[in-house]
């Protein structure tokens, strides 16, 4: 079979178990239960829709599942993976691997994990969330600094350092790169690439982003603060990495977005806290009950996963 013909077979089979499970959405908003339909098998095992289902809640976030089930390919690895690891179960039950008292509290344990996570996801669900709009105004009118789209105020430059050079030598070329920039601005960027020695010029072409941030030398943020109107450019100036010629790139102020903007997202954030309040009082609740500790175990656990030396081991020889 040819490698064309086989990645089309396979493709078509993906596409049908996607469309498979696309019909059982549908047919499962339409209140069909169709959770023990078989999407496929293999080795004597199947995996149900039910199954599939039960994967994506527990392991693909709600917000990611429509992307996931898009794509033949991740269905088909899916659908692949799970019936490896059901067949390997099926030969671990054969094996009785299930009575091994260890293994049975792990299957416990997961289960227990799995009960615990589906008892937080649904009393998220169940908590009733008060209507935030008037705390929305009040927060948005308190800190409206909070609420502003930043400005911009970028600059690029060309950096001439002393490191095979004299001070002397560094500021002349400054001063040559500073008459060649003020003649033709618009050629700027040539001027970076032939005379900076800014390692990072490779990636940005000597673009500095937001210089008022406070994350610049002084003396460099002054001297772009000085500058007012995109394509400006600046008398040279040093500072302990040399000397730079700056061109102003943009400079406009931040704006402060309006209440109208911002509403949702404030009550949406203020929803979430209160919900994340009322599920760690849940969790606090059972945490503070009492508990019932038998010591003496408890002490045990510091040495139970010591490996202890043979009894037979010999004893290590004494040095002179």
């Amino acid at each position: 079979m040819s490698m064309i013909l086989r990645s089309v077979m396979v493709v078509g089979a993906g596409m049908a178990m996607a469309w498979t499970l696309f019909a059982s959405a549908q047919d499962v908003a339409k209140g069909k239960d169709d959770s023990s339909a078989v999407v496929a098998s293999q080795g004597g095992v199947s995996i149900t829709l039910g199954e599939l289902d039960a994967y994506a809640a527990s392991r693909i976030p709600e917000k990611d599942r429509a992307g996931f089930f898009n794509s033949p390919q991740r269905i088909e690895m899916l659908i692949t993976n799970q019936l490896v690891q059901k067949q390997m179960a099926a030969e671990a039950r054969k094996a009785g691997l299930q009575n091994d008292p260890v293994v049975k509290s792990q299957i416990e344990l997961a289960a227990d994990e799995t009960l615990s996570k589906v008892r937080l996801e649904r009393l998220r669900k169940e908590i009733k969330v008060p209507d935030f709009s008037a705390m929305a105004k009040e927060e948005y009118s308190a800190r409206k600094e909070k609420y502003v789209t930043p400005g911009r105020f970028d600059v690029k430059h060309v950096l001439i350092t002393t490191n095979n050079r004299t001070d002397e030598e560094a500021k002349a070329l400054a001063e040559t790169v500073e008459k060649e920039a003020k003649a033709n601005p618009d050629q700027f960027d040539a001027l970076v690439e032939k005379y900076s020695e800014d390692p990072s010029k490779t990636a940005n072409l000597g673009l500095m982003s937001q210089v008022d941030s406070g994350r610049y030398v002084s003396e460099f943020s002054d001297a772009a603060k000085a500058l007012k109107n995109p394509g400006d450019i600046s008398p040279i100036v040093k500072t302990k990495f040399g000397y730079h010629v700056i061109k102003l790139i943009a400079r406009t102020p931040q704006q402060q977005r309006s209440f109208a903007d911002v509403r949702e997202e404030i009550i949406s954030r203020m929803s979430n806290e209160y919900v994340d309040k009322q599920v760690k009082n849940y969790a606090d609740q059972l945490r503070n009950q009492k508990m019932d500790a038998n010591p003496d175990v408890v002490a045990s656990l510091r040495d139970r996963y010591v490996k202890q030396p043979p009894a037979n081991a010999a004893a290590p020889a004494k040095t002179p």
